[in-house]
């Protein structure tokens, strides 16, 4: 899979779902070599609802052979300043700080990048995620609204929510998927865990959606 790519095509795939809707919807997508299978996730806002779509995403991944995730949702973000003592005699050097509200912890950016997109009032956002093996890519889009219906109509990118990290670099706000690409137990050593993610396969939300999206059509 060509994943910059891959990412680009994600966020061609997430703005279209949410185009013109009030409010961008919560997915999960699982990609595997031949097939893209979707999720909808109803709540991320509590830490037990994280660790239970963890769950679902990893058994999910494991049950279909893939090797890439994608997270499509939105989020208000706040972009903060943040100045801190540089090393150097010529002064101070500014980082871009990025806090979405919805318990995410921090993003960073360049604030020679991102300097216009500095802002203590909350942005109406969507993420997109990919988790692969290796990497996890990042990208952040302001969600313009139409003032009159409230209807999404377009997206700017912000510059400080748009980056990739390596898997075990990733920020905290995706500790919730760093058991996605954990390897499977021995044969006959199975676990709890290994056991709650076979009884999620068998629930009616899971198993509906692990039908490829050709083949959900005809149902």
């Amino acid at each position: 899979m060509n994943q910059p790519m891959a990412i680009d095509e994600l966020v061609s795939v997430a703005q279209a779902e949410a185009m013109g809707e009030l409010d961008a919807p919560m997915m999960a997508i699982v990609l595997a070599s031949e097939q893209s299978y979707d999720l909808p996730i109803n709540s991320l806002e509590t830490d037990a609802d994280k660790a239970r779509w963890g769950l679902i995403l990893r058994a999910a991944r494991e049950h279909v052979e893939a090797d890439a995730v994608a997270v499509l949702y939105p989020a208000w973000t706040t972009i903060r300043e943040k100045k801190k003592e540089a090393a150097e005699d010529d002064g101070t050097e500014t980082s871009v700080e990025a806090s979405p509200d919805t318990s995410v912890d921090s993003l960073g950016g360049s604030s020679k990048d991102n300097a216009e997109e500095e802002s203590n009032e909350p942005i109406d956002t969507l993420f997109v995620q990919l988790h692969t093996r290796d990497h996890v890519y990042w990208r952040g889009f302001e969600q313009i609204r139409d003032p009159k219906h409230q209807r999404i109509i377009g997206f700017r990118r912000i510059k400080a929510l748009s980056t990739d990290y390596r898997r075990d670099e990733e920020p905290s706000i995706a500790s919730w998927l760093s058991a996605l690409f954990d390897p499977l137990p021995e044969h006959g050593e199975e676990s709890d865990v290994d056991l709650e993610l076979a009884d999620l396969l068998e629930e009616p939300e899971v198993s509906a959606a692990l039908y490829p999206r050709q083949l959900r059509a005809l149902h």
